[in-house]
């Protein structure tokens, strides 16, 4: 079965219009199993929640194309998995009233709210059809209430006779946008009656699918819709493979060679019973032509930043070190409020990051009191996410001491031994207490993002790969770590080791030589360093 559409030169990365992507010719992977999906499901309003750029937009808004009734859009889907379908017949059957609250983050959400209500009044309803309780949203200025969406629904119901599908597109970013603002219980409460008033048990309503990041449940947000039925990342469903790139689409749209790189470094992420591909980051791939942290450098990860503290940093570098896993409890009902103030369980919290994308599970064990997973990070990418954003986030007071220290690299003895001093106290302070070279690895990368250099993370150069390499404004560094295996080890030694590494193999060659360039080896264990720096002669 054919899975991939359009012209492989033509990859839109920027839009979430089902339209313009057939229209153009764009690169299109066949996602409308996912209509036949949501039409052969029985309960009235569905939660989807999967993690940002992996096509939840553009899904929705291919169902909103399916089924509108105020256009014939059957020459878009032609050729497509859902032409075939059983679901086809129902093709321009119904109206589809659309949201995307991706706009609502702003102070004035209640008047986004009503332009998208008017927006689609106007599309379905003449003058005439609009009711009592509608018109002042249409009409003046009056800031849209908890009940005008119920509104909408009841006059299109009544002037159709037709129960309308709503379609709402990320659901909890408005809480998202504002965990910091002292108005959040109030915006709470205010979408709390949104989604109760319109699709609580709503005569009206045909179907309401939401799609969102995480599940908010302990915010009460949704509790009060007893029709709902939530499909996570975590529970295994027909909704499985319909975002992001399943491996049946990654071998139809890569090459051999693209596809070996693709799967180390963009695979692995459990939905379910399956392991996908990020879809933003492998068209990113096939687009550029090469393999970088696409998908980290699209978004944030301030939400769980607020929620680190020193074990959970050491669990995460712990995690970043090769086969490295974390068995825990996981509570799919989050609080964001908690994650905010750093009053979450762990549980809570690598939820969390599992339903963002950042980590990925597999299931250890089921019993009556509680599942047990097992954690680890998925790929290559999120490996570099987490150490470019976690641990810059950890270390962002820190960076005022490393710039003067690096300001007098020249002084090579000087440097060696104030730069142990800063990264054995940083170690001590965070309360690592562990042997991995991988932990200097990440928390020296972090100082030095954090520090404002810029700074790369095993890249290819000479016969290997070096651990990091920093560009100063007026130098060049290379930093290799070598741990002990013992305290009776001699550190100095592996310092010296790690120097006679970046020689050995060359580390140097890509570097440009108008400016000095710095050797550093660092040798490491548990909370205990020494450090050797050579200025490299060209």
């Amino acid at each position: 079965m054919r899975r991939i559409f359009g012209d492989r030169a033509r990859i839109n990365l920027s839009s979430s219009e089902f339209e313009r992507f057939i229209e153009n010719g764009n690169l299109y992977v066949d996602k409308t199993r996912f209509i036949e999906h949501v039409l052969d499901e029985a309960s009235s309003v569905l939660l989807i929640t999967r993690p940002r750029r992996n096509g939840k937009s553009l899904n929705l808004d291919m169902l909103r194309m399916f089924l509108d009734c105020k256009q014939d859009t059957r020459e878009l889907f032609k050729g497509l998995y859902i032409e075939g379908s059983h679901a086809f017949g129902r093709i321009n059957s119904a109206p589809a009233i659309y949201l995307s609250f991706k706009d609502l983050g702003r102070a004035d959400y209640d008047e986004v709210l009503r332009e998208i209500i008017r927006k689609n009044a106007r599309k379905y309803l003449r003058n005439d059809q609009v009711g009592e309780s509608l018109q002042p949203y249409l009409s003046g200025t009056t800031k849209a209430s908890p009940r005008a969406l119920y509104s909408l629904i009841e006059d299109i119901h009544e002037a159709y006779g037709i129960r309308p599908y709503v379609l709402i597109d990320e659901y909890d970013k408005l809480l998202m946008d504002n965990i910091s603002s002292s108005e959040y219980e109030t915006i709470k409460e205010w979408l709390k009656s949104v989604f109760e008033i319109a699709l609580k048990d709503n005569h009206h309503l045909e179907k309401g699918i939401i799609v969102g990041v995480s599940r908010i449940s302990q915010e009460s947000l949704l509790s009060g819709l007893n029709n709902l039925d939530v499909y996570d990342v975590f529970r295994p469903s027909a909704f499985d493979g319909d975002f992001s790139l399943t491996e049946e689409e990654a071998c139809e749209l890569l090459d051999h060679e693209q596809l070996d790189a693709a799967r180390e470094w963009y695979n692995n992420y459990r939905v379910g019973s399956l392991k996908l591909y990020t879809m933003y980051s492998v068209l990113s791939y096939v687009k550029n032509g090469t393999l970088d942290n696409y998908w980290g450098m699209s978004g944030s990860m301030e939400m769980l930043a607020y929620a680190l503290n020193a074990e959970r940093v050491y669990a995460i570098t712990d995690l970043l070190s090769d086969g490295k896993e974390i068995e825990t409890v996981i509570e799919r009902r989050l609080s964001l409020r908690q994650l905010k103030f750093n009053e979450i369980s762990d549980g809570a919290f690598y939820s969390f990051a599992v339903q963002a994308g950042y980590l990925t599970y597999e299931l250890h064990s089921k019993s009556d009191i509680a599942d047990i997973y097992r954690l680890k990070v998925p790929n290559k990418e999120l490996a570099r996410v987490w150490e470019e954003f976690i641990l810059t986030k950890v270390v962002r007071e820190k960076h005022r001491d490393l710039r003067d220290i690096f300001k007098r690299i020249s002084d090579t003895e000087e440097f060696s031994s104030n730069f142990r001093d800063f990264v054995s106290f940083q170690l001590s302070s965070y309360d690592m207490g562990v042997e991995l070279e991988k932990t200097y690895h990440v928390l020296v990368f972090g100082l030095i993002l954090g520090a404002g250099y810029k700074c790369s993370s095993n890249r290819e150069s000479g016969y290997g790969r070096y651990d990091l390499w920093l560009e100063g404004p007026d130098f060049n560094v290379i930093i290799e770590f070598k741990k002990a295996r013992s305290e009776t080890d001699d550190l100095e030694k592996l310092a010296d080791k790690a120097i006679d590494q970046i020689n050995s193999r060359k580390y140097y060659a890509k570097f440009p030589k108008t400016v000095p360039l710095y050797k550093v080896g660092v040798g490491c264990y548990r909370t205990e360093c020494f450090v050797t720096t050579v200025l490299h002669e060209f």
